[in-house]
């Protein structure tokens, strides 16, 4: 049997309000291996934060909680371990790239201070030598004149710029898996592109895992190997990146695919509008009956309505959440 670097089984992470059980992860499993890229996507509001936060341990309590399921991490379960463990965990063995820098970067510190700050929390090095590293990691990560940027603040710089210190301060101690949650979101295309080949050379050269969290397709199919699609806190969707473009299987990865616009598309105008998914993301506190996605499927048949499908795989590799794909309830 194959050790995986990380392994989540049946993972559920609710947030108990006033008005009810917001069920964010629900019944979630999945696994990332040694050096592979793992992209998670979904509309805003189905779940892919709360899972990262959840493996690091970052659900605040109250309101939310793991309330059931394993997180597995270089053999261990991280669901087992003490605050102050995690701490030594987190940053160290996994460190995770928040979407926007200018609320990861601390406006009152120097970028070389905070480099610096993981290198002394984890190594126990001097200061002088903690500089010396975040140098370094700044020169490695394609900043420019990294002698004078460390003593320099965040206000001080671009937006691909400060994007930059904190890919550096989450591969300052090596780590071996890293969270990268919307890592490109609030740049311009040109930073975006820059920022995508900044980890996938850094991906490669440091053998680093990755789950690369995004609701942009394109984003998707430039960098990882394998996809995972999540809608309203569940898993419904799995396979190597080509599969998923080739053949998407789930009628809401049909429907994501469907939305993106294509430079072939925009250069033929005769082209059919692009296709919207219809409606919203459920409440997460008020789920539908059945499955989750029926609500806003054009394919919906009456079970979907009363019975939430099973995961199935419907191709090696390819597992696919919908009644469609069962072969005692729907057609393949």
């Amino acid at each position: 049997m194959k050790n995986h670097l990380l392994e989540i089984n049946n993972l559920r992470t609710y947030f108990f309000t006033h008005e009810g059980v917001v069920k964010a992860v629900d019944d979630v499993s999945l696994s990332v291996d040694s050096g592979e890229m793992v992209g998670i996507v979904g509309e805003s509001g189905c779940g892919k934060s709360v899972l990262a936060r959840s493996i690091l341990g970052l659900i605040p309590d109250p309101p939310g909680r793991v309330v059931d399921g394993q997180i597995s991490f270089a053999g261990n379960n991280l669901l087992d371990f003490s605050e102050k463990e995690m701490q030594q965990i987190r940053g160290n063995e996994i460190s995770m790239i928040f979407q926007e820098p200018m609320t990861s970067l601390n406006p009152v510190y120097t970028v070389g201070t905070q480099v610096a700050e993981v290198f002394r929390k984890h190594q126990k090095i001097s200061k002088r030598e903690a500089i010396e590293r975040s140098i370094e990691m700044l020169d490695m990560v394609g900043i420019p004149s990294p002698a004078s940027r460390v003593k320099e603040y965040p206000f001080q710089m671009s937006g691909g710029m400060r994007q930059r210190i904190v890919i550096a301060m989450a591969l300052a101690c090596r780590p071996k898996l890293i969270l990268a949650d919307e890592p490109t979101t609030a740049l311009d295309v040109t930073i975006q592109a820059q920022i995508l080949s900044l980890i996938n050379n850094l991906e490669r050269e440091l053998g680093t895992s990755m789950i690369l969290i995004t609701h942009d397709l394109g984003v998707i199919a430039e960098v990882v190997a394998r996809v995972i699609v999540m809608y309203a806190g569940k898993l419904v969707e799995q396979a190597l990146v080509d599969d998923l473009f080739n053949r998407p299987l789930h009628p809401y990865t049909q429907g994501l695919m469907w939305s993106m616009p294509s430079l072939a598309e925009d250069q033929n105008k005769d082209t059919e509008p692009l296709k919207e998914i219809p409606g919203i993301v459920p409440d997460l506190g008020h789920l539908p009956a059945g499955c989750y996605f029926s609500p806003r499927c054009r394919k919906r048949m009456e079970i979907c309505r009363h019975e939430e499908p099973i995961l199935v795989e419907n191709l090696p590799g390819h597992w696919v959440k919908c009644w469609l794909y069962d072969e005692t309830k729907g057609t393949s």
